[in-house]
């Protein structure tokens, strides 16, 4: 279970690595990725200099590309 663990992380990473960079940056700072505590919307749009709505579409965007990216981790979820 421990390694099916770590291989959907890695999978996920390669995911967020294939969408274009900032949305890719909005996922892995809302959701914690890189080891850090998830951070708000409003935290986010502080650290890059943008609206609460913009990182709100650009995350809403990054998580559309990753459902269709998603052939990857099908087998994950399947369980």
């Amino acid at each position: 279970e421990m390694v099916d663990g770590e291989c959907l992380k890695g999978d996920l990473r390669a995911l967020v690595e294939q969408l274009p960079e900032l949305q890719g940056r909005v996922l892995r700072m809302r959701y914690g990725m890189e080891g850090e505590e998830p951070m708000s919307l409003t935290g986010i749009g502080r650290v890059l200099g943008i609206s609460r709505d913009r990182v709100r579409n650009l995350e809403r965007e990054a998580l559309a590309g990753l459902r269709r990216r998603s052939a990857a981790i099908e087998d994950y979820m399947a369980c």
